[in-house]
Formats: structure tokens, C-alpha cells, sequence
């Protein structure tokens, strides 16, 4: 072997050039080379062989994906449609749904003239509100309630205010002055003239109602009120079944004071007593046309000659004909003939005459 730096001759087994320390490569480390060089050339060649099959290769995959996206436009197309239709039938089903609501929310009923009337929603009856339709004293009801109730304890009380509030021509206290008494003897008011009559017209208010404005010296029946005057095609005032709207004059007595003068004058007064008790019950049956009893008159002679005996008759019998009477604003009268009756045999006919007194004393106030 030859150095190939200084041309001095060494061993064939050297490594290193004995002279210059050149390393050497031995005939393996050569002959690899060459293998190495070889293979290379190789692979080059069969690169350029297999460039063509990867130039088809791609433009299949080309076509692939041109095949991909076309067929991805096609399924955006449906999908678009089928979300269109889709849509639709929605705001199909939210206008039913819409219309099944509205119906389902009509569930307010209101007094009127004596009828119910309804349903209704509850935007309907803001608008009866806002148009003085009805007002805080009509009665009002719907599923769920147990009884008729005011409107202005109800749900829809809020309304109330919002329809004053709304109101341009605002009510002054002036012509809000109007009080009256209702069948709970409560004293419900101020209301301007416009509204008391609208209460007639519902039959919240009666003949009977004791009304009150600012001047008056003291409470009075509505049919002696400037009140009955505008009674006149309202449709109210009905005091009775048979719509008979003449004045009946009924006076209410103090109970202690009729025991006291009965007591005092040894039982004179309470045959007074009874003679008014029976007359009055007479008028009132009179009025409604319906059956009256004996002349008040003839009672009270009777009962003087069968020596108070005959009382226990006139006791059941003014009891019922009480009963019988009826009244358009709905006030019942209870049936208290036998308790009368009873109390008659026992001897305390005065307690009947006071239960008697007490029962036309409140459909004076209330019928």
C-alpha cells in the first residue's frame, strides 16, 4: 500500500501512513464506497421510472375530490332545502300553538245586568277596564275561584290603576263623592255619579242600598237618592223577580227598643208590633206579586181572641211567605217558620217577633 500524501510504501494492514499520519482506507472501506455509490444511482433511477405513476396517481386523487365536492354542494342544497321546510313547519305549529293559547286564556267571566258573561282573556278585560266596561265593584270569577269576587280583589286589579293612569280626563274628588253600603255592611266608595249608576245597571247597588254623597245629613236608600232619577233605560233598579221597580217603604227597627216599649207598656207594644211585622211582609209580597197573608188588622184581632194562640199559625205562616220572596241581586232569605213556631209554643213569641224584625230589617238594607 502507498501513502497517498508522501508516496512512501507501507503494509498492506496500515491504518495510518508511518511517515505523515495520513489515515488510510483499506480495499473494504473502498469496495463499501462503491457499493454506496451504486445503490444511490439506483435509487435515482427508479425515482425517475416512478414519476409518471405518481403523476397519474394525482390527478385520480383530483378527480376524487372534485367528485367530493360536488357531491358535498348536492347535500348543502338539501340540507338548505329541507331546513326551509323545515322553518315552515314550525311557524306553522308556533301560529296553532299561538291560537290554541289565546283561546285557552279566555277564562274571565264579569257580572252584567244580573248575567254572566265571558269568557274572556285577560288582555280583553283590560280593554273592558280601560273602556269603563266594568269597574273595582263587578264581580268577577274564573276556574279556580270559589266564589264570585270584585274585581278590585282580584288579579286583575292591577289594571285598575293602569286604566286611570290611561284616563286623560281625570276624576277629581269632587265628582268621586259617592259612598255606599254593600251587603257585608261595609262602606265602600268615593265613586263619581257615572259609576254608582253603572253598579245600578249590574244590580250591585239596589233600591234599597243606603247610598251617601258629601252634603247629605245622613245615609238614605238609593231610591231616595238624585240616583233613582237615572234609573231610566239603565236596565237597573230591578229590585224584584217581576222587574216591579215602584218604592217600597219598609221601615227598619231598632230590636232593643221594640223589647224595651214591649216590656214597659206590659205587652200593649208587641201587639203593635206584630201588626207592623205583618203588614210590612204583606207589602213586600204585594210588590212581587206573590200570595199575602191575613190583613194586619185581623191578625192582630185573632190573636187577641184565641188568646195569642192564633201566634203560633202566624209565626209558621209569615215565615214562609218571607221565604217566598226573591230578590234580582241574588239575597236569600232563610226560612226561620218553624223556629218561630216553636218559640211561639214555648212562650217566647218576642224572640220570634225579633227574629222577624231582623230578617226585613236586612232586606231593607241589602235586597
Amino acid at each position: 500500500m502507498i501513502c497517498p500524501k508522501c508516496q512512501k510504501e507501507l503494509p498492506e494492514d496500515a491504518k495510518f501512513c508511518l511517515e505523515c499520519g495520513t489515515p488510510l482506507e483499506s480495499k473494504e472501506s473502498e469496495l463499501e464506497n462503491n457499493e454506496v455509490k451504486e445503490i444511490k444511482e439506483e435509487v435515482v433511477q427508479e425515482t425517475v421510472i416512478d414519476e409518471p405513476e405518481t403523476q397519474k396517481v394525482t390527478e385520480d386523487e383530483i378527480e376524487t375530490q372534485d367528485e367530493v365536492e360536488d357531491d358535498s354542494k348536492s347535500l348543502e342544497e338539501t340540507i338548505e332545502t329541507s331546513e326551509e321546510d323545515t322553518v315552515e313547519e314550525v311557524q306553522e305549529e308556533t301560529k296553532e300553538t299561538k291560537e290554541e293559547e289565546t283561546h285557552s286564556n279566555k277564562i274571565w267571566y264579569y257580572v252584567s245586568n244580573n248575567q254572566s258573561v265571558g269568557p274572556f282573556s285577560v288582555e280583553e278585560m283590560e280593554d273592558f277596564i280601560e273602556n269603563k266596561t266594568i269597574y273595582g265593584n263587578t264581580y268577577v270569577w274564573k276556574s279556580g275561584l270559589k266564589d264570585w269576587i270584585y274585581l278590585k280583589n282580584s288579579d286583575l286589579a292591577t289594571y285598575l290603576q293602569k286604566g286611570d293612569a290611561n284616563t286623560k280626563t281625570e276624576t277629581t274628588s269632587e265628582d268621586a263623592s259617592w259612598f255606599y253600603v254593600n251587603s257585608s255592611n261595609q262602606q265602600m266608595g268615593p265613586y263619581t255619579e257615572e259609576e254608582m249608576v253603572q253598579f245600578i245597571k249590574e244590580g250591585i247597588i239596589t233600591a234599597n242600598t243606603y247610598v251617601w254623597k258629601s252634603g247629605m245629613m245622613d245615609w238614605i236608600h238609593c231610591k231616595d237618592s238624585t240616583l233613582f232619577d237615572r234609573r231610566s233605560g239603565s236596565g237597573g233598579f230591578n229590585n224584584y223577580a217581576n222587574g216591579n221597580t215602584n218604592k217600597i217603604f219598609i221601615e227598619t227597627r231598632s230590636i232593643p227598643v221594640c223589647i224595651i216599649l214591649s216590656i214597659v207598656t206590659c205587652g200593649i207594644y208587641n201587639l203593635y208590633w206584630i201588626y207592623r211585622l205583618a203588614k210590612d211582609v204583606n207589602t213586600l209580597n204585594a210588590a212581587q206579586q206573590k200570595p199575602t197573608g191575613q190583613d194586619a188588622g185581623m191578625v192582630i184581632l185573632l190573636y187577641i181572641v184565641t188568646c195569642g194562640l192564633y201566634g203560633i199559625y202566624f209565626y209558621w205562616k209569615v215565615g214562609k211567605l218571607v221565604k217566598q220572596l226573591q230578590f234580582d241581586n241574588g239575597y236569600y232569605v232563610e226560612d226561620n217558620s218553624l223556629v218561630m213556631m216553636l218559640l211561639c209554643i214555648f212562650g217566647l213569641g218576642l224572640i220570634s217577633n225579633c227574629i222577624l224584625q231582623s230578617t226585613l230589617n236586612d232586606i231593607q238594607r241589602y235586597a
